[in-house]
């Protein structure tokens, strides 16, 4: 599996930049864009579901696409074995990195062969090019898809709505496939990552609980209308997006905290404690989690990997990522335990 990877500078030149961070030249990133300041919009009503009637589609995988902004959007569903379509079934979207696909990520994520086992749906949404947005006809800006995570990064710099494309696939899947709405999550890798915390903060009617790996929260108001579980997975020495947060995404994105940062923001939204309690620990990774919470289910964690790079835990073949925790798995036994729940709903400003 080939996940294709872009420096900042040869995209900034592909997609017309002016300026590229001298201090960073050197650096090969797949996660980087600029910023869509604006919000998506109010949230959209989510109905509780119980049983669904009239719908065909079974076991299988999927490539469907739906209409948003004047484009046709793209998305892969794995409908596992055992699937019952009377009967909701948790799902889980994974947003891929900056320069990948859909694709790439079920690769890269095993999801759904996790899926198939624990008996949820997998999704994969595909992010918009520079091509795709600009009409360029360039082929080598096709490798340019991504994500409006505020902070980083994609087709955000053309203030591309993608909280909304989720809106619209979410209710384009719900006509598809039996969703269950209090089980539906979101995992994310690097720009993929910012995303989803982007959707804890815009859309935590509809997100029960985020799993970002690699990716920071980079929203500047972020007011979730209830508290939202976070799972954050980092490695210490990732050098696109930096442990300890930056500002190396030069005319792609902006200044972004420490994956320490990211989730004590969520720790304090959620009502929980002020000190972390190890909750695992195996050879280079160790995961903390601020507990206390309101409700208690809204824990928000970190797992670090000690010297980790740009990688997805449990995947060694994509930049030596550690066999000692399994990102995908560590995802889905966090999410199992955090359904929406009524909970204690957060004042929106």
């Amino acid at each position: 599996m080939r996940l294709r990877l872009l420096s900042l500078c040869a995209v900034a030149l592909l997609a017309g930049a002016t300026a590229c961070s001298s201090s960073n030249d050197s650096r090969r990133n797949d996660d980087a864009g600029t910023v869509d300041p604006g919000g998506s919009g109010q949230e959209p009503e989510v109905p509780d579901r119980t049983a669904c009637t009239g719908l065909t589609v079974g076991p299988g995988t999927y490539d469907w696409t739906v209409e948003h902004g004047g484009r046709t959007r793209a998305y892969r569903v794995h409908v596992p074995p055992g699937y019952d379509a009377t009967r909701p079934a948790p799902a889980v979207l994974a947003f891929h990195g900056f320069g990948s696909t859909e694709v790439e990520m079920e690769s890269l994520t095993r999801l759904s062969t996790l899926a198939d086992t624990e008996g949820f749906l997998a999704v994969y949404p595909r992010g918009l090019s520079y091509a795709e947005v600009n009409g360029a006809t360039d082929p080598r800006l096709e490798d340019t898809r991504g994500w409006n995570g505020a902070a980083c990064c994609g087709a955000s710099r053309n203030t591309v709505d993608d909280v909304g494309f989720v809106d619209a696939l979410l209710k384009d899947l719900d006509t598809r496939v039996c969703v269950d709405t209090r089980r539906t999550f979101a995992t994310g890798f690097s720009n993929g990552g910012f995303f989803s915390y982007r959707l804890a903060c815009e859309r935590a009617s509809r997100f029960a609980a985020v799993a970002p790996v690699a990716g920071m929260e980079g929203v500047t108001a972020c007011n979730p209308s209830r508290p939202v579980p976070v799972l954050h997975i980092h490695g210490t020495n990732d050098p696109t997006i930096y442990y300890g947060g930056g500002n190396n995404l030069g005319p792609f994105g902006t200044e972004y905290p420490s994956a320490e940062e990211s989730v004590r923001r969520w720790a304090d939204r959620n009502g929980c404690g002020d000190a972390p309690v190890q909750t695992y620990q195996q050879g280079d990774s160790t995961c903390v989690a601020y507990t206390g919470c309101a409700p208690e289910s809204a824990t928000a964690s970190l797992c670090t990997v000690q010297d980790g790079l740009h990688a997805w835990p449990g995947s060694p073949r994509y930049n030596n990522g550690t066999r000692d925790l399994d990102a995908t798995r560590e995802a889905w036994r966090f999410f199992q335990a955090r359904p929406r729940t009524e909970g204690a709903p957060l004042p929106i400003p």
